[in-house]
């Protein structure tokens, strides 16, 4: 049987693939490891191997020095886990396995953000990633790895992350299986012991049966239990209660004590109960894990999507099938009817319809031809393309999305801070109820003390608290992703249903961002009217610019853009203006020589101080509006229109949609002003385009764009509509409701439990194996409630 050189998996017999390394052909089980190698090998990164020492990662993260990260400093490495984060910094995201709580959280939070060059940090303890903007001239990716791993936690790449869970997961089902073999054995042994009426067993072989016990105990105590130990000795090694603590101190005092009694040759042994509650600890854990993850984690959502194939075009015109790792920016690939597109890119040849439903929630398939672009993820339904990709996978606009979830994810709400501050607390509580249990019990009934000592330790652990709120939130915010909302803000999921008071900008938000021109009016004609209006119009990104694209760009000067008000710039040495009727009366240029029909949106042209003409712009209501507000204005809410555009239009759109009031003519700070002005008393909701309607989207308490591809980065609104239509919005709402419910749900459970359990361990009603089983079950009721909102939404 051959074994993978990369991996450790077993080669399939009709395999035949091979990666020099180090002078020597070594086997590989697919093209996935081969791949992997052969960058190693020709990026002179072979020492990978040599550090490895024919081990896997997880078996010497903690047995290697800190060198070992060394590596992730290599240029080429560096470049491929790092983005550009703007100013010299650079953005990490670092999967850290043993990190199983928010207590876990709240320390590495508090150790990595204090290490000098770390400027930004984000945790999610519910998918275990970490993501980190640094200053590289300051601190080195292989030092965040080295202090990560000083404390007991195991830094994985997002290369590794396949390999390591599946590794991770087998060594977990070995300790179950332990676990679960020696409980049935010693249950089996301790049956005679504990019934003695039934059974005649003479005094050596209770000793034998005994001490076969002890045996089998130690065996799962330092095999299966040593993951709660050395995650205990962690905490207390960095001054710090984790939720382990509890749980380590209990088996430890188990089998201590027994061990002692044991060659003492009286008492009660506990070595049953012992390996029962390591063992239903582990399952449930394992349970919890396996469904906590499953479908939680953004990225593997996301990359799912995607087909691990491409098929290349060669240069004599031939295909060839390669794997995904191997596509690079400005190959090309061939796309046929039926497939998923594999990466970012634009088209060189062929047209079709292709399908993004998946990516932004748009409903219709796009008509795509030569130099559109396509994403990684979408469907093409009709046609053949050819495509030169525009980016690699690491920076596709399905990396983008993962990374900006991922953030949005890793941030912490004010009341999920105030649960990760009191767990701490809560386990310290924990301790002082064991503590006294302990006491009363030595003192009035020494004979029920190990039981209920025990049993308050293992029960009253508040994992399931701790849990409550980041899985809702996690859970919403991959919902919201699914129905075309990024989440770039998690604490806006819970805070969008209940504020009543909604602002819309009209245009490129109600209505569709492509304007046309409906009628021209020219007073005082001048040549090249279509280019020059096209040269102004290209300096702004506002919606309105659409309309001129039809003329050729003049050299100009001068150039600038007033948000809300218009343009100007020097062409052919004049000075040139376009914009609104208001910013037109402070510059003292007389409009009413022209009259235009206020059912449109109108944008003036003067040259010198002197008008030109106007251009009356027609637009539709954007796909979803009329629908989504009706939908709010049923729920009772108040609905507003703030607009730079002439008030005659901006009311005609008012009586049009049905809002309740609409303003128009407004600046950007007009805006602000206004909605400022309703913040005194109530809460709002503002959605705009995200180009030209920035400040005010950060005014509000909870802020909507529109943005797509490139522009997704560079947004600060909460939550972004990735398609066309509005109609994303009424998914978000129910959404909104739903986790709302959930986590209260999830609360009041789990507070439920804590605080019935305790009194009854602490009465010494409740069997130690019974409390392992609670604590497991409470979690995992928590981790299921909210999944529920990975389901369809009904709105």
């Amino acid at each position: 049987m051959t074994r993978c050189f990369h991996c450790g998996e077993t080669v399939p017999a009709n395999v035949r693939l091979t990666a020099r390394i180090d002078g020597r052909d070594e086997p590989m089980c697919c093209i996935g490891c081969q791949a992997v190698a052969q960058f190693l090998t020709n990026h002179d990164h072979e020492v990978f191997y040599r550090y490895r020492q024919d081990q896997l990662p997880g078996e010497q993260v903690m047995a290697t020095s800190d060198d070992q990260w060394r590596f992730l400093d290599a240029p080429e490495v560096f470049d491929s886990l790092t983005r550009d984060a703007g100013d010299g910094y650079r953005q990490v995201t670092i999967k850290v396995e043993g990190m199983y709580c928010s207590a876990c959280g709240w320390l590495l939070q508090k150790v990595i953000q204090d290490l000098d060059g770390i400027k930004d940090l984000q945790i999610n303890t519910v998918t275990q990633n970490l993501q980190l903007v640094f200053d590289p001239q300051i601190i080195t990716l292989s030092d965040v790895f080295a202090r990560i791993s000083a404390l007991g936690y195991q830094p994985r790449q997002h290369q590794q992350l396949g390999s390591a869970a599946d590794d991770d997961r087998k060594s977990q089902l070995k300790r179950i299986a332990v676990a679960g073999f020696g409980m049935m054995f010693i249950m089996t042994l301790a049956v005679p012991l504990y019934s003695p009426e039934q059974f005649t067993v003479a005094p050596h072989i209770q000793r034998f049966f005994l001490m076969i016990s002890l045996l089998i105990a130690t065996v799962v105590y330092f095999y299966s239990g040593q993951v709660f130990v050395s995650n205990a000795i962690r905490d207390l090694r960095n001054r710090h209660l984790g939720m382990d603590v509890p749980v380590a101190l209990s088996i430890s005092l188990a089998y201590f004590v027994s061990l002692y009694l044991s060659f003492k040759q009286q008492g009660h042994v506990y070595f049953d109960s012992m390996t029962m509650f390591v063992f239903f600890l582990l399952l449930g854990r394992f349970v919890e894990s396996q469904v906590r993850h499953k479908g939680m984690n953004v990225r593997d959502s996301l990359f799912a999507l995607i087909p691990v194939s491409a098929h290349q075009l060669q240069a004599d015109g031939s295909e060839k099938t390669i794997p995904l790792e191997q596509v690079s920016k400005g190959q090309q690939i061939i796309v046929k009817n039926g497939e998923v597109i594999p990466c970012d890119g634009r088209v060189l040849r062929g047209e079709g319809q292709v399908d993004e439903a998946l990516l932004t929630g748009e409903s219709r398939a796009i008509n795509k031809s030569t130099d559109h672009l396509v994403f990684a993820g979408s469907t093409l339904i009709g046609g053949q393309l050819v495509l030169e990709t525009t980016a690699n996978n690491e920076h596709s606009f399905l990396a983008r999305l993962a990374e900006l979830m991922e953030r949005a994810q890793s941030q912490k709400p004010r009341s999920l801070q105030l649960v990760d501050q009191l767990a701490s607390y809560f386990v310290g509580t924990v301790l002082l109820l064991a503590a006294a249990t302990a006491t009363w019990y030595l003192l009035y009934q020494p004979s029920g003390l190990m039981t209920a000592l025990l049993a308050v330790l293992i029960a009253t652990c508040p994992c399931a608290l701790s849990l409550a709120t980041p899985t809702a939130l996690t859970a919403a915010g991959i919902r919201m992703l699914k129905d075309g909302i990024l989440v770039n803000n998690t604490e806006a999921i819970t805070q969008l249903a209940p504020i009543d008071h909604w602002f819309f900008d009209k245009t490129g938000t109600l209505s569709n961002e492509q304007l046309s021109i409906a009628r021209q009016l020219v007073l005082n004609p001048h040549d090249n009217l279509p280019d020059i209006t096209t040269t102004l119009q290209h300096i702004s990104n506002h919606p309105i610019a659409s309309a001129f694209a039809e003329g050729q760009l003049l050299p100009c000067s001068a150039a600038e853009e007033f948000p809300g008000l218009g343009v100007k710039a020097t062409i052919e040495q004049r000075h040139w203006m376009m914009g609104s009727r208001d910013w037109f009366d402070q510059h003292g240029i007389d409009t009413e020589q022209l009259q235009a029909d206020p059912q449109h949106t109108v944008v003036y042209l003067a040259c010198d101080g002197q008008l030109i003409g106007a251009y009356e712009l027609t637009v539709q209501v954007r796909d979803g509006a009329q629908d989504l507000l009706e939908h709010l204005k049923a729920a009772g809410k108040s609905l507003t229109i703030l607009s730079g555009d002439q008030p005659d239009t901006v009311n005609n759109w008012a009586q049009k949609l049905g809002t309740d009031q609409a303003l128009g003519g407004l600046s950007a700070t007009d805006k602000i002003n206004h909605l400022a002005a309703k913040q005194q008393k109530h809460r709002c909701v503002m959605v705009g385009d995200g180009v030209n309607d920035a400040p005010v989207l950060s005014q509000a308490d909870v802020s909507v764009s529109l943005k797509q591809g490139a522009h997704l980065a560079h947004s600060a609104s909460d939550l972004i509509i990735l398609g066309q239509s509005l109609g994303p919005l009424k998914a978000a709402l129910a959404t909104s409701q739903k986790t709302q419910r959930i986590i209260k749900q999830n609360l009041s459970w789990s507070l439920l439990y804590n605080l019935s359990i305790t009194p009854v361990a602490m009465m010494g009603l409740l069997a130690p194996w019974m409390a392992a089983i609670g604590m497991s079950l409470s979690s995992l009721l928590v981790v299921l409630n909210s999944r529920r909102l990975l389901g369809q939404q009904e709105v």
